[in-house]
């Protein structure tokens, strides 16, 4: 059966006139126009806009679409006054199911609201049989939008077994010159929107060109970092979700690793002042973030211990909610201080400046990608020296030492990925994520037992409640523990697999030959 398909009318053209038009060839029952309001959701990141889904709610109902053909996709009652914020706020639904695997912690947000008027047309053959119907929509942003304008639509739905009559009146719309084919109504629609897909993202996006200097290169990379902290305030201190402060602080830790990497491009009077603010601030949020991921991970402790000690953990989550809120607070304090202020609009003013000084620094001028490749190169190798120097009598300290290492590689090839081939620069990417995932988990791991023992030694088992609790928190550290083994057993494979002969060459090819007409791809996925 045939899709449905929608026209955009022309702006000079009245919907009464077409209705009149088409009264003088066809015969069709009229039903009362309705009005309904819809509202469209999304992540802040456009995370279902990157499946190419939308979340839509209209009168008591949220439905998840499909963009390209409009297809709903999964729907689900809502009979609450209160809008959703979180796949988990959904009963247990197939919409539920899908948005966790899409947004996993990352609140809704409306992006769009409309306002549509809508007129059907059942169009009849001689025997009075619905042949087709015809909708005719207005549609309205509501509240602020960009454009005040109204889109007005014409959208003819097939009938099964009158696939002549559709075709016919197709040409028939065709023929009246009001209005265009129309490929993608949810494109236009989003010309209401403040917002646009892909106005926002965590992820390196900075354009740089081989024969740009080392200075001009890096004010480009810091200030993207700065755009991104900037667009994440708002979701910190509203509280939106905990992805905002994550992403905040990742662009704080990725300006820190810039400037201690990116060496002699600024002179170093110049970034002392800089490089003490941005530590205090990145401390400023290291617990809150800490607690942060502790409250995601709920769900995966309650899972490791036997059903009767799990209400055991229901007091150390209590605390730890406690413990969010006051570091919550204190940490907008921070964003809302002069401190915070004046570091942004200095570090601003720094990096849009045209940066001529009296004695320029020793790279400032050099090509960025003679820098990069030099900066990448050293960093590399030195992690495959220190890599290859872990056995299983290595103290974990030299774990936790290489992981921020290859947390600075990583960096690096970020900043830089622009300049090398993507194919070649993604797949070395996806490597060494995949060894640092290794790391990440051994620390997470090792910090999280941490902290665990020193909330056990807070507890005075002397109340069965209390016992209970310290069971638990046992219970839990013996769990943690266990797979920290288990992790630690498979360093010396994953950092085989990344240091295996193609991934070698391609870091040599790429990062210390220089430019080659060729670069070996056959890394081991």
């Amino acid at each position: 059966m045939e899709k449905s398909i929608t026209f955009a009318m022309l702006e000079d053209q009245d919907r009464q006139d077409l209705i009149r038009t088409i009264s003088d060839s066809y015969q069709f029952a009229h039903d009362p126009p309705t009005t309904a309001k819809e509202s469209y959701f999304d992540s802040f990141d456009w995370l279902l806009h990157n499946e190419n889904l939308v979340l839509l709610k209209h009168d008591d109902t949220y439905c998840l679409k499909d963009m390209e053909s409009s297809k709903v996709v999964a729907e689900c009652p809502w009979e609450h006054k209160d809008v959703t914020r979180f796949w988990w706020d959904f009963p247990d639904c197939e919409i539920a199911a899908l948005l966790k695997s899409c947004l996993d912690v990352r609140a809704l947000l409306p992006f769009l609201e409309i306002e549509k008027r809508s007129e059907k047309l059942h169009i009849l053959n001689e025997d009075e049989k619905t042949v087709l119907r015809v909708y005719l929509d207005e549609i309205n942003p509501v509240g602020d939008a960009p454009i005040q304008k109204t889109i007005r639509t014409i959208t003819l739905e097939p009938v099964r077994g009158y696939l002549k009559e559709f075709h016919d009146f197709y040409q028939f719309i065709e023929g009246t010159k009001v209005a265009e084919p129309c490929e993608n109504l949810f494109n236009m629609m989003l010309k209401l929107s403040p917002r646009k897909p892909g106005d926002y993202s965590s992820k390196m996006k900075v354009a740089l060109t081989r024969d740009m200097s080392g200075s001009m290169a890096t004010r480009k990379i810091l200030l993207y970092l700065l755009n991104v902290m900037k667009q994440n305030e708002e979701g910190v201190i509203s509280d939106i979700d905990t992805e905002f402060l994550h992403d905040f602080r990742v662009s704080g830790r990725r300006t820190r690793s810039a400037l201690s990497q990116i060496k002699d491009v600024f002179p170093d009077a110049k970034l002392d002042r800089f490089k003490e603010d941005f530590r205090e601030l990145g401390q400023s949020s290291n617990k809150l973030r800490d607690l942060d991921v502790y409250l995601h991970k709920k769900e995966e402790y309650l899972a490791m211990l036997p059903v009767d000690l799990r209400p055991g953990l229901d007091p150390f989550f209590m605390d730890l909610e406690k413990q969010r809120k006051k570091e919550l607070k204190g940490f907008t304090e921070v964003l809302r201080s002069d401190f915070y202020r004046q570091l942004v609009t200095d570090w601003e003013a720094f990096l849009v400046s045209d940066g001529d000084y009296d004695m320029p620094a020793r790279n400032a001028e050099k090509p960025v990608i003679t820098l990069a490749r030099e900066f990448i190169w050293r960093r590399y190798t030195k992690i495959m020296k220190a890599g290859a120097k872990i056995d299983n009598e290595t103290p974990d300290e030299n774990l936790h030492s290489l992981r921020i290492q290859c947390k600075k590689l990583r960096y690096l090839m970020e900043f830089f990925a622009s300049l090398f081939p993507s194919g070649e620069i993604a797949l070395l990417t996806k490597q060494l994520k995949r060894f640092q995932d290794n790391l990440g988990e051994f620390n997470d791991l090792s910090m999280q037992q941490g902290t665990l023992k020193e909330y056990l030694d807070t507890i005075n088992p002397e109340s069965d409640q209390n016992m209970l609790i310290a069971a638990a928190i046992g219970g839990l550290i013996t769990n943690l523990n266990v797979r920290q083994h288990h992790v630690r057993a498979e360093f010396s494979d994953q950092f085989r697999n990344f240091g295996q002969k193609n991934n070698r060459l391609l870091f040599k090819q790429l990062f210390k030959d220089g430019d080659r007409t060729t670069a070996k791809r056959e890394v081991i996925l």
